[in-house]
Parts: structure tokens; C-alpha cells; sequence
């Protein structure tokens, strides 16, 4: 007898019970993670990211940069439990690609998860959006990278 008519996890959201390791192979665990929109291999998106990180003196011994592509999705729950990072900065990602139902303010800090969130816009849409670019730097990279207001090391 079949009781339940309907699959228990829909094909969307079970991707979010994947095995991300492909994803995360040679990532250990640091205080900062990173999500990128793009794709790594784009040159200028690629510098512009660097200019972000240079300008808050982050090294890399302090980041994980994970670059999706435009839809993939990666569960936030394995890469809590992998890389166990406490600021977690969204570059045009959003929440539902890490299977998470939250709405976060953009381009200010946002406590989530025992974490604090930063999201922000693509990097070819911060190019294109100088206001957008100035919020995320005034009330978001600079506070918690520069000025550690939110306890990040």
C-alpha cells in the first residue's frame, strides 16, 4: 500500500544531501569563506576579487574562495561541518543555493547561524553599481574586516 503519494525531498532540494567534496577538496577549515558567483578563470573577475580582499589585508591563510556557477548549488550544512568558518561572504550567491530559507540584508553584516553573513552583489554588477560598491565597503567589508566589530579575527 502506498500511503504517501508524493517523494519526500523534491529533486531540487535534494541536492543539498550531494556529496560536495569535489566542490571543497583541498579546503581546510579557516575563519572566513567565500562564495563567488562566476567562474574563477575569468581574469577580471578574478583580479576585481583580490582588489576586495587586498583592500581589508585578508591572506589566504584566512579564506576559502568556493566559485559557483550561476545556479549551482552547495549545502551550507557540509560546508559548516568541513571548513567551519565564522563570516561568510556572498558574492552575488544567494541563501536558497546553500539550502538556506533566510532573507539577509545586502551589503551589511548579517547574523545567521552562530556566523556573520556579508551578501553582495555579483562582481560584474558591484563594476556596474558605484552606491551599491560604497555600501558594501562602508557598512559591510570595512566593520568586519577593518574595524572587527563583529569578532572577526
Amino acid at each position: 500500500m502506498n500511503i504517501l503519494k508524493t517523494d519526500l525531498v523534491d529533486v531540487q532540494n535534494d541536492e543539498f544531501w550531494e556529496d560536495i567534496s569535489d566542490l571543497i577538496s583541498d579546503a581546510v577549515a579557516k575563519p572566513t569563506l567565500i562564495l563567488v558567483k562566476g567562474n574563477w578563470e575569468d581574469i577580471a573577475e578574478y583580479n576585481q576579487l583580490q582588489k576586495m580582499l587586498d583592500a581589508v589585508k585578508l591572506s589566504p591563510e584566512q579564506y576559502n574562495i568556493i566559485w559557483l556557477k550561476d545556479g549551482q548549488k552547495a549545502a551550507w550544512h557540509q560546508l559548516r561541518e568541513k571548513l567551519e568558518p565564522k563570516t561568510i561572504f556572498l558574492v552575488g550567491v544567494m541563501p536558497a543555493q546553500l539550502g538556506i530559507a533566510a532573507l539577509f540584508r545586502i551589503n551589511q553584516p548579517n547574523n545567521f547561524n552562530d556566523c556573520v553573513w556579508l551578501p553582495t552583489l555579483s562582481i560584474s554588477e558591484l563594476e556596474q553599481n558605484p552606491t551599491a560598491k560604497g555600501q558594501l565597503w562602508n557598512n559591510g567589508m570595512k566593520p568586519i574586516f577593518v574595524e572587527k566589530k563583529f569578532g572577526h579575527p
